[in-house]
């Protein structure tokens, strides 16, 4: 991380991006939605919200239930992985662009080598570096933990691993901290999603020196 600290950084480029998947199998689960906005400082220029299509889609109802996924809507707007992939990759790839998420260091980076497999491209996880988990984030605002700018990502990880009870670090508790208006039925949604964490991320950079 360099300077000037992002909270001042208005040219800076963020990548926030969530996936919706049939399970929570970090070898096998495959996402079936994929949400992503672009943002330059703290203003959003670009949103993108897109099913990807996979004809053994298999959803239990209670993941159902909780991402509102609907067959009859997936089937009409899915595209196929590739394709999806293209455009994800377009915005995903630049290597100048931060890339938030809530719990993709957890998470959300298996889907996507998941998904690369499955379309027959190399895993990798060269994109790291330029990451930036709100989970993490928040776990070191609870415990005043002052960041570790040398190793960034390594500081994360231990952030991600640390258990104690009480800590509430979703984003359903981050919103409610940081009283940010939202609509609770509605989460689980990819696109709301990232939109409710980009303005907990935008809270978060007035909390750490990143």
């Amino acid at each position: 991380m360099n300077e000037p600290l992002l909270r001042f950084n208005k040219k800076q480029k963020y990548l926030v991006f969530d996936t919706e998947t049939e399970g929570l199998n970090l070898v096998t689960s495959r996402p079936w939605q994929i949400a992503w906005l672009v943002a330059e400082g703290d203003r959003i220029i670009k949103k993108n919200d897109l099913f990807i299509q996979w004809p053994d889609l298999n959803v239990s109802e209670g993941a159902a239930r909780i991402t509102g996924f609907s067959r009859k809507e997936y089937e009409k707007k899915c595209q196929s992985p590739k394709e999806v992939w293209e455009k994800f990759a377009e915005d995903f790839g630049d290597p100048e662009t931060l890339i938030v998420g809530q719990n993709v260091l957890g998470f959300d980076i298996y889907m996507l080598n998941i998904w690369r497999k499955l379309i027959s491209l190399p895993s990798t996880y060269e994109y790291l570096p330029r990451m930036i988990d709100t989970r993490a984030l928040a776990v070191a605002i609870a415990k005043q933990i002052p960041v570790e700018k040398k190793d960034f990502l390594c500081w994360q990880y231990r952030l991600l691993n640390y258990r104690e009870r009480g800590l509430r670090t979703s984003q359903a508790a981050l919103l409610k901290q940081y009283n940010i208006p939202h609509d609770p039925k509605r989460l689980h949604d990819a696109l709301y999603d990232i939109e409710m964490n980009f303005k907990i991320f935008c809270k978060q950079l007035f909390e750490l020196e990143i």
